[in-house]
C-alpha cells in the first residue's frame, strides 16, 4: 500500500470523503488523528492493519491512551491533546530517568556525528553534569529559552532516516499533535526509523508521570 492509498483508508475511518482518487492528500489533514480514539483507544488498532509492520506502532500508541483519565471525558469539554497528570514519584526516580535521557540521546548523537551540527550537540551532553528538578509550573516560564543544539542535532539524525515515501509519514503530524511535542513524536514512531536503542523511552516516562525535560543552561531540567 502506498502513502496515498493509506491516506484514503485512514480518512475512510474518520468518515471523511476524497473527492477524487485523484487528490492527493497531505498530513496535515490527518492532525489531531489519534484523538478520535480518546480515551480507550478503542478501535486505534484499525490504523495499523494494512501495514507490514503495523503491531510495532500499534503497541506504541496504545501507551498513550493508558494515560489518559476516563473521568475527564465526561463533561460538555474534552481534552485535545494526550495530556498526562502529575504523579507522586520520588526524586531520584525523576533523576533517575534524566540520566537515562541523557545517555541515550549521547549514544546516538555519538554514532552520526558525521551529520550536521551532531558532534557539537553530543559534547554538548557530554558537559552537562546536572540534572535539575524544577517547581512546579516553572519550567514553562523557560521553555523558550532552551539550548537548540541537541533538539537540532536530533532533526538531523531522524531527517536522515525518514523514507517520506513510507505509509506512515502521512501520520507525520498526527503522531506531532498527540502533544505537540516532537519528541513524543520520535518515541511513538522510533520503528520506522531503523535505528538503535530507545533513547526517548525515559522521556516518554517523564511525560507518562506528568513531568516534562529540556536543554538549558547547560543542564537538564525536569518540570511539572
Amino acid at each position: 500500500m502506498d502513502k496515498q492509498s493509506y491516506a484514503r483508508y485512514l480518512l475512510q475511518l474518520m468518515d471523511e470523503d476524497v473527492e477524487s482518487d485523484d487528490a492527493v492528500i497531505e498530513d496535515n489533514e490527518l492532525y489531531g488523528y489519534f484523538q478520535m480514539y480518546m480515551p480507550s483507544g478503542k478501535g486505534v488498532e484499525a490504523t495499523f492493519e494494512p501495514l507490514q509492520d503495523g503491531e510495532a506502532y500499534l503497541q506504541r500508541i496504545v501507551q498513550m491512551y493508558d494515560i489518559l483519565d476516563p473521568a475527564d471525558f465526561g463533561g460538555g469539554t474534552v481534552p485535545g491533546y494526550f495530556n498526562s497528570k502529575v504523579a507522586d514519584v520520588p526524586e531520584e526516580v525523576l533523576r533517575g530517568h534524566g540520566e537515562q535521557l541523557i545517555k541515550g540521546l549521547k549514544e546516538l548523537l555519538d554514532e552520526f556525528e558525521e551529520l550536521d551540527g551532531v558532534a557539537d550537540a553530543a559534547a554538548y551532553l557530554s558537559r552537562i553534569k546536572e540534572v535539575q528538578l524544577l517547581p512546579h509550573g516553572k519550567i514553562d516560564k523557560i521553555r523558550q529559552s532552551h539550548d537548540p543544539d541537541v533538539y537540532e542535532a536530533l532533526f538531523e539524525v531522524v531527517s536522515e532516516h525518514k523514507d517520506y515515501d513510507a505509509p506512515i509519514e502521512i501520520l507525520d503530524e498526527a503522531y506531532y499533535s498527540i502533544a505537540c511535542d516532537y519528541w513524543i513524536s520520535y518515541y511513538l514512531q522510533w520503528h520506522r526509523y531503523g535505528l538503535k536503542g530507545d533513547p526517548f523511552a525515559p522521556y516518554f516516562e517523564l511525560y507518562r508521570l506528568g513531568y516534562s525535560a529540556i536543554f538549558s543552561e547547560h543542564k537538564l531540567l525536569i518540570g511539572s
